[in-house]
């Protein structure tokens, strides 16, 4: 588990990214570490994390400073959800095959070509994995609107 413990939102991904060995999300520059030490994948990774998130606040700001911090954290390779979140959001179908999720139980929500799958009875999504390529900007606006935030601009 990366991030808030006891997070409301929770990422679920299938591979983990190299930590330093002191390395804490609490850290100030947190995110910016993972990134230097990652690289570009995941610097997409938190970027697209942060646009789905971001409340009142510019999405560049709240990567660097904010994600995983406050209400955010990230399970990879778990097979059952995290109990503390209100809102899960499965990235991508290896995060949902190890899950075991019943597709049976997700509705389509379709929007100007952009389809994400949510649980009938949960706030649970399934998404693309977090790269711009699978989730582009108007697929993370859709998703935001399905959770109830403004649009990015």
């Amino acid at each position: 588990m990366i991030g808030t413990q006891q997070a409301n939102t929770c990422f679920y991904l299938p591979t983990p990214p190299k930590r330093a060995e002191k390395w804490s999300h609490l850290d100030v520059d947190a995110t910016q570490a993972l990134i230097e030490l990652n690289g570009n994948h995941w610097r997409k990774i938190l970027t697209v994390m942060a646009k789905i998130v971001v409340n009142e606040q510019d999405w560049r700001q709240y990567r660097d400073r904010d994600l995983l911090k406050r209400d955010e954290s990230i399970a990879i390779g778990v097979n059952s959800l995290c109990c503390d979140a209100q809102l899960h959001i499965i990235c991508g179908k290896e995060s949902a095959e190890t899950l075991k999720l019943d597709s049976a139980e997700f509705l389509p929500l379709d929007f100007q070509g952009a389809t994400l799958l949510k649980h009938a009875n949960k706030d649970i999504y399934l998404c693309p994995y977090l790269d711009y390529r699978q989730f582009p900007n108007i697929q993370i606006n859709f998703l935001r609107q399905a959770l109830g935030l403004a649009p990015l601009n």
